[in-house]
C-alpha cells in the first residue's frame, strides 16, 4: 500500500518510538480494511463522516475506551497527513469518546502485589525477581525494561542510578532503592555469559517485551492475580501520588505533561471507605 509506506516515512522522520509506529500502522490498516470493506471508493474519497462512523462502529465493540481513543488518535494522525500530503481535500478529525464513568484504579491491590512478590521471590529465579523488582521500584515502561543495556546501570554501595530510553528517544536517569539494587546486584552475579549490552538476556539473545508479560502471566496465574508491567506502574503512581508532587512523579514516569500524570489523583472506593472510617465526632 503506498500511502501506508509514507505514513509509515512520516512517522519515522518525527522520532516516534517502534511500539509507537506499530500502533499507529496496525489501528490505521485496521481503518483501511473497514473502509473498503464498506465502499469501492478509494482513500482518496475519505470523508469526516466516514471517521464519525467508524467511531460508532468502535463504540459498539466491546474493545476499552482507552483502547477505542487510541484508534480514533490513529486514523485522525493518518488523516492528517494525508491531508497534508493532498490526498485528501477537506480536513477529518474526530473527537475521543469520552468516558462518563468514574475512572477506575489500574493497578494491583497491595495484597495481590505482595502475593505476586512473594511467589516471584520464593521461586529463587533471579532474572524475574530483577525484573519485578524494577518495575515496581521505578515504574518504567515495559519498553524501557527490555532497553537496559549494561552500561545503563551506574551502582555503587549505597547507591545507584539508571539511564532510561524513553518514548521519543527522552533520556530520563532515575535513582534506584536498596531493593532494585539487591536484586540486580543478585542477577549480574549469575547473569548468563554474553557479548549482549542489554541487561536481561535469555538463550535467544535479548527479551522482547512479550517474554516478560508471559513471565509476570505465569507467576500471577499461580497467585490468582491478573497482572501486566502497565498495570505495575499504575501501581507505582498511585503509590506516589499518595506523598510525592505530581511534576515529580512525572519525571519519574517519564510524563510528557502533567496532565498524564493526573489520573493518579483518582480516588477508590477503598479511599472513601478509610476516609470516612476514620472519622470522629
Amino acid at each position: 500500500m503506498p500511502y501506508l509506506q509514507g505514513f509509515e516515512a512520516h512517522l519515522r522522520s518525527k522520532d516516534r518510538s517502534e511500539n509507537t509506529i506499530s500502533c499507529y500502522l496496525r489501528d490505521t490498516i485496521a481503518f483501511i480494511a473497514w473502509y473498503r470493506d464498506k465502499t469501492d471508493y478509494g482513500l482518496d474519497k475519505l470523508i469526516e463522516l466516514d471517521g464519525v462512523e467508524y467511531k460508532k462502529i468502535l463504540q459498539r465493540s466491546d474493545q476499552a475506551i482507552l483502547t477505542i481513543n487510541r484508534k480514533i488518535a490513529s486514523m485522525n494522525v493518518f488523516c492528517r497527513w494525508m491531508l497534508k500530503q493532498g490526498y485528501i481535500k477537506e480536513e477529518i478529525h474526530v473527537e475521543a469518546v469520552r468516558n462518563k464513568d468514574v475512572r477506575q484504579y489500574r493497578g494491583l491491590e497491595d495484597t495481590d502485589l505482595w502475593k505476586l512478590r512473594n511467589e516471584i521471590h520464593r521461586h529463587g529465579n533471579r532474572m524475574h525477581i530483577c525484573m519485578i523488582e524494577l518495575l515496581i521500584g521505578t515504574g518504567i515502561r515495559v519498553s524501557e525494561l527490555v532497553g537496559i543495556r549494561l552500561k545503563d546501570i551506574d551502582m555503587s554501595e549505597r547507591k545507584g542510578l539508571l539511564r532510561i530510553l524513553g518514548k521519543g528517544n527522552a533520556q530520563r536517569t532515575l535513582p534506584i532503592n536498596k531493593d532494585v539494587r539487591k536484586a540486580l546486584t543478585r542477577y549480574l552475579e549469575n547473569r548468563l555469559k554474553s557479548e549482549s549490552e542489554y541487561l536481561f538476556i535469555g538463550q535467544r539473545g535479548a527479551f522482547e517485551r512479550n517474554a516478560v508479560n508471559l513471565i509476570l502471566n505465569k507467576y500471577g496465574d499461580r497467585v490468582n492475580v491478573k497482572v501486566t508491567p502497565h498495570m505495575l506502574r499504575h501501581t507505582l503512581g498511585y503509590r506516589l501520588v499518595k506523598t510525592t508532587p505530581l511534576t515529580t512523579i512525572q519525571q519519574i514516569l517519564g510524563h510528557d505533561h502533567v496532565s498524564t500524570t493526573n489520573i493518579y489523583t483518582l480516588t477508590t472506593e477503598k479511599d472513601m471507605e478509610m476516609a470516612l472510617a476514620n472519622i470522629e465526632w
